[in-house]
């Protein structure tokens, strides 16, 4: 009899509905679990939590993830400072400049110039400067990168010494740095890049130059039409057109039909920029470009032609006794 009531009360319970686990508190055992992975004897184990608690985007993971910068494997420190910088998380900004400055691995220190990047902190500005002379190229890159977005004008000088490096990367990087931080001090510097003996390079001091609005070197940008590096051409004439002049047209619309998309799609917007009849026709072909982003920006150019254009005034009607 006792077995049976046994049996009869478990299979009660077995019928009674789960509660349901809320996904509030799912996330709390889920961070719970990832903090404590941090010190798990497993770097694998701790480098996935500290990229799961990057993703989680909860405050509380700040502090654990900042000790996680101390770990001793390089992997997880590079996934703490990402999720850190993920984050945005000003409060560690001091603990990533100390990483930037001194760890020993270049890819932990990339990392951290990356994540504050994304921080914005301005007190990070000195030490991205120092690290312009990282003996690792991709350190330097990310350095630039975040100095051009912090717009730090105090960079300024560095970033100049950085168009004469050796590296192609680094002298794009400064360059592009200097463009965004928008300070035209920097105009004879870019004017010098212009000079600059790889393709790539020159095309970006071009278009800076154009950016800045550098009317002393209109002269430059129209010899550049002539050159045979298209990237180059079609800076020159998007540099006129922020200027004003429609010489560059002839340029963009030989590169309208040109079979690299990223061509035509700089030629798209110079037409756009510059407008006229002759930039409507060829945009109006653009839009049944095989390609939908080159007709996507040729019916933006369409459509920034058609808002500055001039409406045509309309005659005044005649009056009934004119008609007499």
């Amino acid at each position: 009899m006792v077995r049976f009531l046994l049996a009869v009360l478990v299979a009660g319970l077995m019928a009674l509905p789960s509660v349901p686990v809320s996904a509030q508190e799912e996330e709390q055992d889920q961070f719970s679990v990832n903090v404590s992975n941090l010190k798990d004897k497993n770097e694998s184990v701790r480098r996935s939590a500290a990229e799961s608690l990057g993703r989680m985007r909860d405050p509380r993971a700040v502090e654990p993830l900042k000790k996680a910068l101390k770990d001793k494997n390089r992997y997880v420190r590079v996934a703490a400072v990402e999720s850190l910088g993920l984050m945005r998380a000003g409060a560690a900004s001091q603990d990533i400049i100390n990483l930037l400055k001194k760890d020993s691995e270049s890819n932990v220190r990339q990392s951290a110039a990356v994540a504050l990047n994304y921080i914005g902190d301005p007190a990070s500005v000195p030490v991205l400067i120092d690290a312009l002379k990282d003996e690792s190229d991709g350190v330097r890159y990310a350095a630039a990168n975040a100095l051009g977005s912090l717009r730090a004008s105090d960079a300024l000088p560095a970033l100049t010494e950085g168009l004469s490096d050796e590296s192609v990367g680094m002298r794009r990087s400064c360059l592009n740095a200097i463009g965004r931080i928008g300070d035209k001090s920097a105009i004879p510097a870019v004017r010098q890049a212009m000079k600059d003996p790889d393709p790539t390079v020159r095309a970006e001091a071009v278009r800076i130059a154009g950016q800045f609005g550098d009317k002393e070197s209109e002269a430059e940008f129209k010899t550049l039409l002539e050159d045979p590096d298209k990237k180059i051409k079609l800076s020159a004439a998007a540099a006129l057109a922020k200027g004003g002049s429609k010489d560059g047209l002839k340029a963009a619309l030989e590169c309208a039909s040109d079979p690299d998309v990223g061509i035509r799609i700089q030629a798209a917007n110079i037409l756009g920029d510059i407008g006229g009849s002759q930039a409507l026709k060829t945009l109006e072909k653009m839009q049944k470009d095989s390609n939908n982003s080159v007709s996507r920006v040729a019916e933006n150019a369409i459509q920034r032609i058609k808002v500055t254009q001039p409406k045509p005034s309309k005659s005044p009607a005649k009056s009934s006794d004119s008609k007499k």
